[in-house]
């Protein structure tokens, strides 16, 4: 029974085995020295509607059928066409299999030791991965080689990229590497091709001279007529030498610039119109006609595009919308000729030229629609007769609308020239005359000027009298403020030690009293009566004192209240020379209190440092107490150390200045006593003094405070040690505006 078995699916093997290989196409044979298509009887082809198929997968796949090499039904861009050859020689054979219907080629197949091979070229491949046969890359041939006597079996991968039709042709051939020698050195050599590559390269290059020089004549005249045509010319090279272009420039990028090269004929479309629409210069009359030539160039652009991400779309017959496109296209060029017509109605001479520029390929367009409706419709084939003189014929339109538009543009340019040149010289003689009566003009100013000037001397002469008459007003104003500043000073100095009169006589006359109610009570009769006569006395005195006392310091806080009233006006001021001035003043005053004092005076001034809007006489104040401060400390430290006994310690007070961005720094240092920590946040505090009682009212450091930050918008700050001494800095604004 087991044995039966196994003889059943060893059969039932065999059986299918033998329908696997029926399903294979009949070989076909190949000869050398050939060129050779195989028919479809030899060629099965299968459909890959997604492009996703494998080699393994189409190999064991049993949709392979006999379809027609053409197929205008097909809508899939990748196709597998399957077919088997036999070498019917004595010698290998050298072939390559052809395919110049698609963009990308694949072909496997098994070599003489039963192996699959692969090889991969196209017209969009890299030159780089093009494979290479003695040098030599073929984009739409595949080499491989057959034994003598070999039959193997091919598998042809056919693609179209997405922006391309469906494969609707497949197509196939085999050619021996002999012959394909042959034919090349045929038609370059023999056939004498190479001249079409020559003129072709002729072309070029008077185009893109052309381009230049109308890029010219545009930077020369600002005439956009001329950059839309330099535009159209040169995206007309583009699309008519695509195939050189990218052999010279872009071997290894083909995919990008055939997606590019797509739009090349809609870019030079769209700017021939433009530059045909420019340079006719339609009248308003015919806005409504001008603007329905943009609308339908619009909607031609946009069905381009459309076309372009639609050739895998179902919704539009491919022909069809092939022809709606170039029916539009000839709408546009259609309703341009209206416009020209019109235009020539009105005497342009423009149009005219446009016209003959343009009559040829606006026939011939118009020829060439009707071939593509006869030929879809009517299966009609109106080019038969004509043949390669088609395509000549229409490089001939081209170049006759190329060559008369360049001359309009000439004649053009030569017309704005003479414009030009006429322009100047009537604006040279417009210049001239405009001369003379600026001449004129200023004979008669002439006189009316010395006639004014008579009338203002006399306006002067009264005008300098008012203003040293406030000359004078203003020098005495001046002495005034100046004795103001003078009182303020003075009556600053004399409010300290009358604070201290009227504070100790009213303390007194308090101790009086309380020395009448308590000891006085306790002396004899005869003593109490004396003692009581001299505290009334005393007491009467004090009273005067503190009457007198409160007198004066009314007195003071009057002469404060008129400084007071002394002009605050911010100045542009030179910081150097009133720094130096109050460090000066600072030094004499202490020295003519102590005249055992010195000290050395270190100046750092930035030359030509701008001048600072301030109130002088406030930031005067300021550096004096910074001085004076500086000046006490140094003194303090010397008397110190001279107690000690300790010699070589040397006074000294610096000050420097400089820029630092938008900001005046001045810097009063010192190497005095310094101020400790602890005492350092509270020296801006009103009252706060580290002086001994008596020499110093806590005020100076806290009204400089003030003036700087809340009066001038700046910094002041302290850095101090008591090792070293103590900086401070004062910062001010260079461009802050008056208040």
């Amino acid at each position: 029974m087991k044995n039966g078995c196994l003889v059943l699916f060893f059969w039932l093997g065999i059986l299918f085995s033998t329908v696997a290989q029926t399903g294979l196409p009949p070989v076909f044979p190949i000869y050398p020295d050939s060129v050779q298509t195989p028919d479809t009887t030899h060629i099965q082809v299968l459909e890959d509607a997604r492009g996703e198929l494998t080699f393994e997968q189409v190999r064991q796949s049993n949709a392979f059928r006999v379809e027609p090499f053409f197929d205008p039904t097909r809508r899939a861009h990748v196709y597998w066409l399957r077919m088997r050859l036999r070498n019917t020689g004595s010698d290998t054979l050298n072939l390559y299999l052809s395919d110049f219907s698609s963009n990308y080629l694949d072909l496997y197949w098994l070599n003489a030791r039963n192996q699959w091979q692969h090889q991969r070229t196209g017209e969009l491949v890299p030159l780089s991965q093009v494979p290479s046969r003695n040098g030599n890359k073929e984009r739409n041939r595949v080499f491989f080689t057959l034994a003598p006597g070999q039959t193997t079996t091919l598998y042809q991968r056919s693609e179209n990229a997405f922006w391309r039709p469906p494969l609707t042709y497949l197509s196939t051939q085999l050619q021996s590497e002999e012959s394909r020698i042959r034919a090349v050195f045929n038609y370059v050599r023999v056939e004498k091709e190479w001249k079409t590559y020559f003129f072709d390269g002729i072309m070029i290059g008077i185009l893109l001279l052309a381009v230049c020089y109308n890029l010219l004549i545009f930077f020369s005249i600002k005439d956009r007529v001329y950059l839309y045509f330099a535009i159209c010319l040169f995206f007309f090279t583009l699309d008519r030498n695509a195939f050189w272009i990218q052999q010279a420039f872009f071997e290894e990028y083909p995919y990008v610039f055939n997606v590019l090269s797509h739009f090349f004929f809609l870019v030079f479309f769209i700017f021939f119109i433009q530059s045909i629409r420019r340079f006719i210069q339609p009248v308003p009359a015919l806005s409504r006609l001008n603007r329905a030539i943009g609308g339908f160039l619009l909607v031609t652009s946009l069905f381009i595009v459309v076309q372009f991400f639609s050739f895998n779309k179902a919704w539009f017959p491919l022909n069809e919308a092939d022809i709606l496109i170039n029916a539009l296209i000839r709408v546009v060029y259609s309703l341009c000729a209206i416009l020209i017509l019109k235009m020539m109605k009105t005497g342009s001479v423009d149009a005219r030229l446009a016209l003959l520029a343009n009559a040829p390929l606006f026939i011939f367009w118009l020829f060439t629609l009707s071939t593509l409706i006869a030929g879809q419709y009517f299966n009609a084939d109106m080019l038969k007769s004509f043949g390669r003189a088609f395509d000549y014929l229409e490089s001939i339109c081209f170049a006759w609308l190329i060559i008369v538009f360049s001359g309009a543009l000439i004649n053009r340019y030569n017309l704005t020239k003479q414009r030009l040149a006429q322009q100047i010289i009537e604006k040279e003689q417009l210049e001239r005359e405009r001369e003379l009566e600026r001449s004129r003009l200023i004979e008669e100013q002439k006189i009316v000027l010395e006639q004014q000037v008579e009338e203002r001397t006399a306006q002067l002469k009264a005008s300098l009298e008012n203003l040293r008459m406030t000359q004078d007003q203003l020098v005495q104003k001046e002495k005034m403020a100046s004795l103001g500043e003078l009182t303020a000073g003075i009556a600053h100095e004399i409010q300290n030690p009358l604070n201290f009169v009227n504070n100790f006589s009213e303390v007194s006359i308090e101790l009086l009293d309380e020395l009448k109610e308590g000891p006085l009570q306790q002396l004899p009769d005869s003593e109490k009566e004396y003692a009581g006569e001299i505290m009334g006395d005393l007491t009467q005195n004090l009273e005067k004192i503190t009457h007198h006392g409160n007198r004066a310091s009314s007195i003071v806080k009057g002469m404060l209240a008129h400084s007071r009233t002394a002009d605050g006006e911010r100045r542009p001021t030179d910081l150097n020379a009133l720094a130096e001035e109050f460090m000066r003043l600072s030094y004499h005053g202490l020295r003519a209190k102590d005249k055992t004092f010195n000290c050395e005076l270190v100046t750092q001034f930035t030359p030509n440092l701008p001048l600072v809007t301030v109130v002088t006489q406030d930031i005067g104040r300021v550096l004096l107490n910074l001085f004076n401060n500086a000046f006490y400390a140094v003194s303090e430290k010397k008397k110190q150390l001279d107690a000690v006994g300790e010699i070589g310690y040397k006074p000294t007070v610096s000050i420097s200045t400089k820029q630092v961005g938008k900001v005046v720094e001045i810097r009063v240092t010192d190497n005095g006593t310094g101020v400790p920590e602890a005492v350092k946040t509270k020296i801006f505090q009103p009252f706060f003094t580290t002086k001994p009682s008596g020499s110093g009212t806590g005020l100076g450091l806290s009204l400089s405070y003030d003036i700087v930050t809340k009066g001038h918008g700046g910094l002041l700050t302290v850095e101090s040690d008591p090792t070293t001494g103590t900086a401070f800095t004062l910062a001010l604004p260079v461009d802050r505006d008056s208040e």
